[in-house]
Formats: structure tokens, sequence, C-alpha cells
């Protein structure tokens, strides 16, 4: 396992590689102190250095240089570079297959189970013209990161770098597009709009997603009243099999399943407090309907009953919430969110090699995972990975600069500790989402 691991690594960083995409994009005209590969692996490195500096970049090099000289290296043929630098890695990255106990129990139900979802992140507002904010109280330039997950062999995909001021609903048909026969797609309200989820169910593919209160329900020809209907029931899951959504043909959807969860009611207060305190710097108070509502995880799903069973459906969105996470570690381990450069060319190259460490990381994450699996029976933490990587980044850098015969031998010292270091915890009173799962759907026969 380690020694697949190593071959893929070793194809996806390459020097000789990263010279030839430079000249392929004029970044490199003539030999100097720094080279491509350096240039390029260097602002991966700046992921684990305490401040995003450029003097920080051009002491890491071999040759060190002054920060004037890595200045003027950022050009909008670096963009390109670093750009196809990353397609390339991922593309490579997605062809492999990592054969995990995850993957292989999720396509007895499904061909993949992928997550989409988008974050923004802020940056100077001299780039306000390249990417331009959604205005209000924040900042005028922003980029969004969309993103797709595929669950099981934990492989990511970045679908597109935007600006801030697109919306997601905008972004629907490139999420719906990436769904093939048997999949499965899970994606927040933002995400909804009904045209796309057309297509998606004329490919045979599936999703789920949570209901919006704004769009009207009609079972058997007729408007349901979906708040008063759980305001009179008493069952913790109610369920209606065959409904169509919205009053257009425009924003028809159907036949489609919409499930109603209970929430705790700890959870359904914070929920209705929120709802409040929103409403009111709005000068309004939250109805009754919505306050009712409140209290449900409402869910849509074409998904039939005898491939996705009404008690796993509320297991699996959880499943979603693994987006978040990878964000938050983007921002906070990676910091994809610190772009303190007003250079156009230099925060582009920063956004496209952070993403390049983000694949990487993954490609240590997948790897580790299936061992972990296979060894322990327990799960890798992507967290504990990611922060592992940043601690040990300059001892990297220093050893892909210096002595790469010393790689391999780092490479199986950082195996190893990560297998040690990383494995998930777990509240032995409480199951895992993945134990619900395995519980409630993928152990049930499929018909």
């Amino acid at each position: 396992m380690i020694h697949t691991f190593l071959q893929r690594l070793a194809q996806l960083i390459r020097p000789e590689r990263a010279q030839e995409l430079a000249k392929k994009h004029g970044w490199f005209k003539r030999r100097a102190k720094i080279s491509a590969f350096e240039f390029l692996y260097s602002t991966l490195g700046q992921s684990s250095a305490c401040e995003l500096t450029l003097n920080a970049q051009a002491s890491s090099l071999s040759q060190p240089v002054s920060r004037q000289a890595i200045d003027q290296r950022y050009t909008p043929e670096a963009v390109e570079f670093f750009k196809s630098a990353f397609q390339e890695s991922l593309d490579t990255a997605l062809s492999w297959k990592v054969e995990s106990a995850m993957t292989q129990s999720l396509q007895k139900r499904f061909a993949a189970v992928r997550l989409f979802d988008s974050t923004h992140c802020a940056c100077s507002d001299a780039l306000a013209e390249i990417f331009p904010a959604y205005g209000g109280g924040g900042g005028k330039a922003g980029v969004k990161l969309l993103l797709a997950y595929n669950y099981g062999p934990g492989q990511i995909q970045p679908l597109d770098l935007l600006p801030a001021k697109c919306s997601d609903q905008g972004l629907t048909e490139r999420v719906a597009e990436q769904l093939g026969p048997g999949e499965l797609g899970l994606w927040d309200k933002g995400f909804y709009k009904a045209a796309p989820l057309r297509r998606v169910i004329e490919r045979g593919a599936y999703f789920v997603t949570p209901w919006s209160h704004g769009v009207a329900v009609y079972l058997g020809g007729q408007e349901l009243d979906v708040a008063g209907a759980l305001k009179a029931s008493k069952e913790n899951c109610v369920e209606w099999t065959a409904v169509q959504l919205g009053k257009t043909p425009e924003s028809r959807l159907g036949p489609v399943r919409l499930i109603a969860y209970r929430l705790r009611e700890e959870r359904a207060n914070r929920r209705r407090a929120q709802l409040r305190e929103k409403l009111r710097t709005r000068g309004r108070q939250p109805t009754e309907e919505a306050l009712e509502l409140a209290g449900w995880l409402i869910l849509v799903t074409n998904a039939p009953t005898s491939l996705l069973p009404t008690a796993a459906v509320s297991f699996l969105y959880r499943v979603r919430w693994q987006v978040e996470l990878i964000f938050k570690q983007f921002k906070s381990v990676l910091r994809l969110d610190v772009l303190p450069s007003a250079n156009p060319s230099r925060v582009q190259c920063e956004i496209w090699g952070r993403l390049l460490m983000a694949v990487l990381t993954f490609v240590w994450y997948q790897h580790l995972n299936a061992a972990c699996l296979k060894l322990h029976e327990c799960e890798i933490s992507f967290l504990k990975v990611a922060k592992l990587l940043q601690q040990q980044g300059q001892s990297l850098v220093s050893v892909l600069f210096g002595d790469r015969a010393r790689l391999t031998s780092e490479y199986r010292r950082l195996w190893n500790k990560f297998l040690k270091l990383a494995r998930k915890e777990r509240q032995p009173s409480r199951p895992t989402t993945w134990e619900n799962l395995c519980d409630q759907l993928l152990n049930l026969p499929v018909d």
C-alpha cells in the first residue's frame, strides 16, 4: 500500500515537468537562480510558514534571493503556469482509484456519492475589477471557490474559481452536470434550481437537498400545507413519497420524496432563536409557520426507498458537512483566505498553489485512510493529516530542494507517523456517521 502511494507521489512531484509547464506558458525564458519547480513549491510551502511573506518564500529556496526577485516573478505567465500545474496534478490524482472498505461499501448502493459546496474568500480591494464582491457590508473584492468532493475515496475536485458575486443558484448547472448515472449528489438549498435537477433525474442520477420553504409542494394535485401537517403530527419522521414541487411548468420538479425529521428540542430552539434574530435586524417577526418549520430538517430526494431507505436519508445528508470541514481546513490550515497582496498575479498564483497543496494533502489522506481502515478498522482525520503536513512543511521543502535522495525515507517516516497520530477519535457511547450509514443503509439489501 505504501509502495503504491510513493509511486503516485513521485508522479505528482516532478521537477522536470514543472520546467516544461513553465516553458510552455512563457514563465521560464532563461536559466536563473529561481527554478520553475522551486518557485512553484516554495509557494506551496508558504502554507506552513509563520507569515505569508515574500521574504519567507525567498529564504526557502536552495539559492536564496531577494524579495524583489520573487515579487517580479509573479506575472500573468506565472498564473497560467500555476493553474496548469494544478490542473495536471488534479487530473492525475482523479484518475487513480484508491480501493478502501468505505468506497467498496458505498458502491453497493451508488456509483459515487458526491458533495458540492462553495466558499468565499475576501481579497484586496485593488482586485475589485477581476474578482468583484457581492456588495453589502463586506469588501469590494472576493473570490468564490466551487468544490466537489467524492466521499468514498476522499477525492476533492475544485470546479471553478469565480468572482464572489456569483450566486450558488447560478452555479447549479455546473454542479448538476458533474453527476453521472447511478451517482448521488448532496448540496444545500442555495443550489436549488428545478431545470438542472430535472436533467439529473433524466440522466439516471440522484440528489438529496433541503427543501426551500418558498417552493410550493403539491400532493395529488392539491397544494400541501407542510407546516400545518407537521404541526399536527406526533411522529418524529413524516414522509410524502410522490410530491411535485413548484407552481409553474418551468419550476416544476417531481415526482420526488419529501421527508421531514423532527429536530431535538435544543437544536430546534436554537434555530428558532436564530430566525428571530435574523428577522429582528430587518424589523420583522417570524410567522407561526416559519417557527414550526424551523423545528424540522426537511429533505428532498428522487432516490427510491429501495435504494435510499427513509431512516438513512438524514444520516447520509450529514455527510455533506465534510465539505464544510474541508473549507474550514483550507482556511485555517492552508490559509486559503489569507490573500494580503494587491498584485492580482500573485493572488491568483497563491490560490492555485494552495489548491495544489490541497490536492497533495488529499493524496496523503486517501492512501492513509485506506491503510488505516484495513489495519486498524478506523478512519484517518483529514484535519490531523493537514496539520501534521503543515508542521512538516519546511522540512519537506528543504528535502525537495536539497537532498532528494532522502525523499523516500522521509515519506516513509511521515507515513508511519501519520498512521499513528492522525486516527479519528470517537466517543464510544455515540456511533459515528459512518457507523450509522453502515447500519441504516449499507447492510440493507438492494431490490
